[in-house]
């Protein structure tokens, strides 16, 4: 239950065994590889340049995924809402070896997938584009001539628009030059609207001035689509390319859903991509000569021997592995148990563990699962927690992070339960009384109810808060000591304990009856303090600056006091939990006790209490985080370090079977 021990490990092969090597370490997933550096003063050693191989593979895998979400659009798999669950599909060397050879293949279905999906997208641009043109020429559809039809040799001829609503009768008055001369023309209201009439004139040659500077006054324009055909000519062919198009990306669409049996076998080939480039960006961390490979990293101890025995059956190399130097900077892996190996990720999403650092997993876990308890503190909602999550674990087996998350919330759901039983809230105020055996049973507060004594809530969080700073300030006297500064342990954490025994002493004189508790409380808290003033100044090289330097680490104690105010959120939202939990059977109670009233209270209870819970689930984790993060992690946590990266199978969707015991 600790950092895990990285040893440095140097390989130096034959070149022509580089790739398999490689591949062996990706598949063994131990050595997290070094960048090798090229000494100045060395010549005939050079790296690898895989940069144009890794594009390639990040352009195919895009190419792969592009299809795949084609695949998805037009032929959805079906999988259940648990499928997120679920583990990698475990293969064997063989069966990878065989869809492997299918990946040339993959990548040709991907693109041709694309190049339909491409024409499907552009029959709908021109699918948009004529409906909007035949709908744009459904106004003219009564128009039996093209509506660029300017006349004969002997008539001339007008098509166009008005502004406004016109009859035939107003127009034809309109087109006189004075009221007692009348124009021969044929005049015909195409359509007419409260914002625009199309119209259409045809008259003698001779007539077309008089026509033309009538049309002028009136605001004539052409229609806005000039065309060769009579427009319902226009309108049906347009109907018939428009029926095409839709008859052709219906075929297309089918001819998509038709290689939806190639689906597995392009998740396959999304990973095995995957695999291979990162297997080039290793490449690119060796050296090479002539005829030799050196690969340079570190690797856990416990991995060290068994790594070395099947390399040196394999392959013809030297081997070396040794301890790391003090300037390194050696990764860092956890190495833990249940329950502290559930909350590895949290300390790993603040920042790893420097070289100087413990692991505080151990020590963290067992306050993380309690404040997480506590904060959401409804036994109904523990229960359902912690039972999802186990059987998430019992019957869909997940792996990696998905199965720490539910290790970590099935605790974190049983903590909620320990709390929730202590403080009688089970769904809120839902108490269910069973008379069993001629005694009746009740889910009452076990230890109090936090809203009717919200202060002894208050308290408890200030104790619980204080508790875990002390720890905090343990943690860090034992770092102190494990490195030899005994002196610095006891003057920066020891003295501290003193000042807050006697504070503790004087709080608890007010609270029992013992002669001169408080008198001795006041006498070793100023023990503390005057320990504090005489060593916190201790580098200074003056006696002043020493002085300065004790009283002014003194003011420290408002930092930890604000430090253990922070835990009163540990109350708020244990609170706030089974407050809006009682709003919610309250307002489902208003129906009344009939059936209408029973179904009210279930809907409301079901919706209400889903909320409630995720709500406050959400509030419980980002508030537990910031307690470990700001007021534990600041007493003795450095981090810094970096995190283990090896060199491994990183894939989504397959995994080698020989994986399982690695997982």
């Amino acid at each position: 239950m600790a950092k895990v021990r990285m040893k440095r490990i140097e390989i130096i092969s034959l070149l022509t065994d580089g790739k398999s090597i490689i591949e062996r370490l990706q598949r063994r997933g131990v050595v997290d590889l070094l960048q090798y550096e090229i000494p100045d003063d060395q010549n005939g050693i050079e790296k690898i340049d895989t940069s144009p191989s890794i594009q390639l593979f990040e352009r195919n895998s895009a190419a792969v995924r592009q299809a795949l979400a084609i695949l998805n659009e037009y032929s959805p798999e079906k999988q259940s809402i648990m499928a997120s669950f679920e583990p990698r599909t475990a293969i064997s060397t063989a069966e990878f070896g065989e869809m492997a050879e299918k990946t040339e293949m993959s990548i040709r279905t991907a693109n041709e997938i694309i190049k339909l999906n491409q024409k499907i997208n552009e029959n709908k641009a021109s699918l948009k584009a004529r409906i909007q043109y035949a709908e744009s020429l459904e106004a003219w559809s009564f128009l039996e001539v093209p509506t660029g039809f300017v006349g004969t040799s002997q008539t001339a001829a007008f098509i166009g628009t008005l502004t406004g609503q016109w009859d035939r009768e107003r127009l034809i008055e309109s087109l006189k030059p004075d009221p007692d001369t009348d124009i021969p023309a044929e005049v015909e209201i195409v359509y007419s609207f409260r914002e625009q009439s199309g119209i259409f004139i045809l008259t003698h040659k001779e007539y077309q001035e008089v026509c033309t500077q009538a049309l002028r006054k009136l605001g004539f324009a052409q229609p806005p689509i000039i065309t060769e055909k009579p427009p319902s000519v226009v309108i049906e062919e347009y109907r018939q390319a428009i029926d095409e198009l839709e008859q052709e990306n219906e075929r297309l669409i089918s001819d998509i859903i038709s290689r939806a049996d190639m689906r597995q076998q392009l998740l396959f080939t999304l990973d095995y991509l995957a695999m291979r480039a990162d297997k080039y960006n290793a490449l690119q961390d060796i050296a090479i000569t002539r005829q030799t490979m050196i690969i340079e990293g570190y690797i856990p101890a416990e991995n060290a021997d068994s790594l070395v025995k099947e390399l040196n059956e394999k392959y013809l190399l030297s081997i070396t592995v040794s301890e790391p130097d003090e300037d390194e900077n050696a990764p860092v892996a956890f190495k833990n148990s249940m329950p502290a190996a559930a909350i590895e990720d949290i300390t790993s999403s603040y920042s790893m563990p420097s070289k100087d650092d413990v692991d505080p997993n151990p020590v963290m876990a067992f306050f993380y699962y309690l404040f997480f308890g506590l904060m959401l503190s409804d036994a109904g909602y523990g229960v359902l927690m912690a039972l999802a999550c186990g059987l998430i674990l019992k019957f869909k087996k997940p792996e990696g992070n998905m199965k720490r998350n539910m290790q970590k919330f099935m605790l974190c759901g049983l903590s909620t339960v320990f709390w929730g039983a202590l403080f009688g809230s089970w769904f809120g105020s839902f108490v269910l009384k069973v008379n069993l055996f001629g005694q009746e049973i009740s889910l009452s507060p076990i230890w109090f109810d936090p809203v009717a004594q919200p202060m002894t809530l208050l308290i408890l969080s200030f104790a619980l808060g204080f508790i875990q700073v002390v720890v905090g300030l343990g943690v860090k006297f034992y770092m102190l000591w494990r490195s030899g500064d005994k002196l610095g342990a006891v003057f920066d954490i020891g003295f501290w304990w003193v000042l807050f025994a006697g504070i503790l002493t004087v709080l608890a004189s007010s609270m029992v009856s013992i002669p001169r508790l408080d008198t001795i409380g006041i006498g070793v808290a100023a023990a503390g303090a005057f320990g504090l003033l005489l060593t916190q100044g201790r580098s200074s090289p003056s006696i002043f600056g020493k002085l300065l330097g004790g009283l002014g680490s003194l003011y420290g104690i408002t930092g930890y006091f604000s430090d253990i105010l922070s835990y009163c959120r540990l109350m708020a939202l244990g609170l706030v939990t089974g407050i809006i939990g009682t709003v919610v059977n309250t307002i489902g109670s208003m129906g009344g006790k009939g059936i209408a009233g029973t179904i009210l209270f279930i809907i409301v209870f079901i919706f209400g209490h889903s909320v409630n819970l995720g709500i406050n689930v959400l509030g419980a984790y980002v508030h537990c985080n910031r307690l470990q993060y700001v007021e534990f992690f600041s007493k003795f946590y450095e981090g810094g370090g970096r995190p283990y990266s090896p060199l491994k199978v990183n894939t989504k969707h397959y995994k080698f079977k020989e994986e399982t015991t690695n997982v």
